[in-house]
């Protein structure tokens, strides 16, 4: 059975574990700083926000970010969404996300930022509603090579 379910610091363990199970494809994230140490003091926070997606019990999808109050209703700021490798394409993240618009929280907007290199990641959020809102010169560092970062918002209509 699939499901999904907030994820709080009680569940570091699982999470590090399932970092360590997709180590190899984690490691974009690494590399701008979401290492383990990051990642728990993340779930320390009083504004995370997190999701799981299980199937069959097993963490398999990972969407981390902070809950900002914007008047009476939240804003979401995305900064991890990852799927083991062997999930991807098959409507997990997607589903991640269609859960916080729908959720009992009453989300206005959804902001991700993405690596400009990252094709793959703007071609998911421009699929999924995602408009480009700005740009961040120089944001990221890979290889002694500084790399822009595209800002992007989800604007969430609760009147369905």
């Amino acid at each position: 059975m699939n499901r999904i379910r907030l994820i709080n610091r009680d569940q570091i363990l699982l999470i590090t574990n399932f970092i360590d199970d997709n180590s190899d494809e984690f490691n974009y994230f690494k590399r701008i700083g979401w290492n383990i140490k990051n990642i728990e003091s993340q779930f320390s926070k009083v504004n995370n926000y997190s999701l799981g997606y299980y199937k069959a019990n097993n963490l398999v999808g990972l969407l981390i970010g902070d809950k900002i109050k914007n008047h009476q209703d939240y804003d979401l700021e995305l900064h991890i969404v990852f799927v083991s490798k062997d999930l991807r394409r098959k409507k997990i993240a997607t589903k991640l996300l269609n859960y916080v618009e729908t959720n009992t929280i009453k989300f206005s907007n959804i902001f991700i930022e993405v690596a400009e290199n990252n094709v793959d990641a703007i071609s998911f959020y421009k699929k999924n509603n995602f408009v480009f809102l700005n740009l961040r010169h120089n944001y990221y560092r890979y290889n002694d090579r500084n790399i822009h970062a595209k800002c992007f918002i989800k604007k969430i209509n609760h009147e369905r």
